[in-house]
């Protein structure tokens, strides 16, 4: 709900300034006590915009059938209009765009029958242009927004539209152009509070915050939000105000302040619920899931996810879907449940499938409305080059002159489509070479995956299955003593082909671009504390960690675990010879950088030997196995800078640089 539903600017536009009351309960008794006259047919558009803002479809549609008959009986074109832009507002407040674009086109029709006054016309174009926005027609959008400016300066129609300086914002700030965006949106502010229009002031605050926002300006965001609220609220226009606390609850869990967040939030489901509209608990359920799953309650994310999920399959709306099963994925992994990850994952990439073949056949309808308007347009040029024809016939004098004419123009038609056709293979033939390269990556990257897996998965693998098999056909060779200790091993050696398989997994996902660190805030203690846990084994080495300053970092847990666990194992094996072990753990911050180190007091190396850390051209083989490959790869996703210092016979030490 980051963007507002624009349909507020078309509800705004309902209103005609006739004098007539405004609030429910006086249009109530209006309607009830008044004669059957013209302003009564105001008063029943008005009460059904209330009616609208309140989501009573039911009661909206009694009042525009009473609009329709006083229309006939009054033989009033004005009543005529209402009723139609009413049945677009409510079409519009259930997101039928395409149905509420045909009720306003009828709206056109009635007003060149009726020859309706100026503001009429001021009040369907800026309905027009919303619409178009909304069906994602910029160009048309942009047209009728600054027709609607031209017209309505032109003629002095106060109170003027804010919509069109909106709808010229949006399109500067899609350019990222946004000193300009904001000069356009506090025009249709200042319009807005010059009417006292409550609802338009909301609108364009909802406007700023969304640029604010772009921008990652959260906090001066936050502050146009409670403003459009506040407005919101004193219109008492209740979708409105589900839309701000939305935007705001979205906030809020950015700056980590989750009470907040979920205030925000539970107080927007309360309005769904009173109005019972079920369209936005969907994005509204969803956000309550985000916020408990950044606080790991699970079980209580889980929860609302599942409500989310059950209103996406009920619209059928496949963004929706897409949306909702990659969360629920992201968070059966994070529980680690992963056949149901997957099958989330699964639906969410059907979802995603489905989505393009929607836009794709929606793209495929609009190139057919095109073609067909340049037949059309190319029969009325032929048509009038045989007109031209007959002319150059009757006319004798000028005959050789008009041929060489029409030759040239038929030179000109046949060399566009020559240029076209061309153009058109140039690039069905570079989509071609960038479908190969591609397809060329991926075997590179399967080939890679296999040989990673054969090299390091294939020593431990052996390692245990050489036990079991002593176990099982030489059990006399073992003593007890030495079958403890083989059992031992074994159990390590598990451990860490399964830790190996992990590292292997998030690395190849990672080769592939389907698997993208998720940054979230973590105590470097609790790193410490899982490593600790994870080599509790280990008896070759002395493993202790330095952290006076209790240092919190904002990156991906897994990913700097599975560093620092490699970096460690790396240590241990380079410690085999040495006498009284040791590795140490620092954590420290400098400079406005997070930095850790781990020191050992082994034999030392060269610097050839770390090569593949920090040398992209450096490939997985034997020399150099997985480990740093891995450790280069995560490191340069989370923005890590490592570095070696190393010497032969004085030990190692890595450093890691984190923002």
């Amino acid at each position: 709900m980051k963007k507002l539903l624009a349909i507020c600017c078309v509800l705004s536009s309902v209103f005609c300034y006739a004098q007539t009351p405004k609030t429910m309960d006086s249009l109530k008794v209006y309607l009830n006590t008044k004669p059957k006259d013209t302003n009564y047919v105001q008063a029943l558009n008005d009460y059904a915009f209330l009616k609208v803002q309140e989501a009573q479809f039911d009661e909206v549609e009694k009042a525009i059938k009473q609009m329709d008959a006083l229309a006939k009986k009054l033989h009033y074109g004005i009543a005529y209009y209402k009723a139609m832009n009413m049945r677009g507002i409510v079409e519009y407040s259930n997101q039928n765009h395409e149905k509420a674009m045909e009720y306003f086109m009828k709206c056109s029709e009635i007003i060149k029958k009726y020859k309706l006054p100026k503001k009429i016309y001021q009040n369907w174009l800026n309905n027009i242009s919303i619409i178009h926005y909304q069906l994602g027609d910029q160009d048309k959008a942009t047209f009728y927004a600054m027709k609607l400016i031209n017209y309505q300066e032109k003629y002095k129609l106060e109170p003027l539209k804010t919509s069109p300086y909106d709808q010229i914002g949006h399109n500067l700030k899609q350019l990222k152009k946004y000193d300009e965006a904001l000069s356009y949106y506090n025009k249709g502010l200042a319009i807005a509070k010059k009417n006292q229009n409550f609802v338009d002031m909301g609108i364009s605050e909802n406007n700023l915050g969304n640029l604010y926002d772009d921008m990652h300006q959260t906090r001066e965001a936050i502050k146009h939000y409670e403003t459009g609220l506040r407005y919101a609220e004193e219109a008492n226009y209740k979708l409105h105000q589900t839309d701000f606390l939305s935007n705001l609850g979205r906030m809020q869990r950015q700056l980590s302040d989750y009470a907040k967040a979920e205030q925000y939030l539970k107080k927007a489901e309360k309005i769904c619920q009173e109005l019972e509209v079920t369209a936005p608990l969907k994005t509204i359920y969803q956000a309550l899931g985000d916020v408990y799953s950044d606080q790991k309650r699970y079980a209580l994310s889980e929860t609302y996810y599942m409500k989310s999920l059950r209103i996406a399959q009920e619209s059928g709306n496949f963004e929706e879907l897409y949306t909702i099963n990659t969360a629920l994925a992201e968070l059966k992994n994070e529980t680690g449940n992963y056949k149901e990850a997957f099958q989330y994952k699964e639906a969410a990439d059907v979802a995603k499938d489905s989505t393009f073949k929607l836009e794709t056949a929606e793209n495929t309808e609009n190139l057919l409305r095109k073609y067909e308007s340049e037949k059309k347009e190319q029969a009325i040029k032929t048509l009038s080059a045989q007109n031209t024809v007959k002319s150059l016939q009757i006319d004798n004098a000028n005959k050789q002159r008009w041929y060489f004419v029409f030759g040239l123009l038929l030179f000109a038609i046949i060399g566009s489509l020559l240029f076209y056709q061309s153009r058109n293979r140039k690039k069905v033939n570079q989509k071609l070479q960038l479908l190969n390269t591609e397809l060329d990556q991926a075997n590179k990257t399967k080939t890679r995956f296999f040989s990673i897996l054969n090299h390091d998965l294939r020593s431990p693998v052996s390692n245990l299955i050489h036990f079991l098999h002593l176990q099982k056909e030489n059990p006399e060779l073992l003593d007890e003593a030495s079958r403890k200790r083989m059992e031992h091993k074994t159990i390590v050696g598990a451990e860490n082909l399964l830790s190996s398989m992990e590292d292997i997994l998030l690395w190849s996902k990672g080769q592939m671009q389907n698997f993208e660190p998720k940054a979230k805030r973590i105590a470097i203690s609790a790193l410490f504390e899982d490593i600790q846990n994870h080599f509790s084994s280990e008896e070759k080495a002395s493993i202790t960690f330095e952290n006076p300053q209790n240092i919190e970092l904002f990156t991906d847990e897994n990913y700097l675990k599975t560093i620092i666990r490699n970096l460690t194992g790396n240590a241990i094996k380079a410690l085999e010879k040495t006498d009284q072990p040791t590795i140490i753990w620092k954590a420290w911050q400098e400079n406005q950088q997070t930095l850790l180190s781990i020191t050992d007091n082994g034999s030392g190396a060269t610097q050839e030997q770390f090569k593949a850390l920090y040398d992209d051209s450096e490939v997985v083989g034997i020399q150099t196995g997985l480990g740093l490959h891995l450790i280069r790869d995560l490191a340069k996703a989370i923005g890590c800078e490592i570095a070696v210092d190393t010497k032969s016979g004085s030990g190692t030490v890595f450093t890691l640089k984190l923002p």
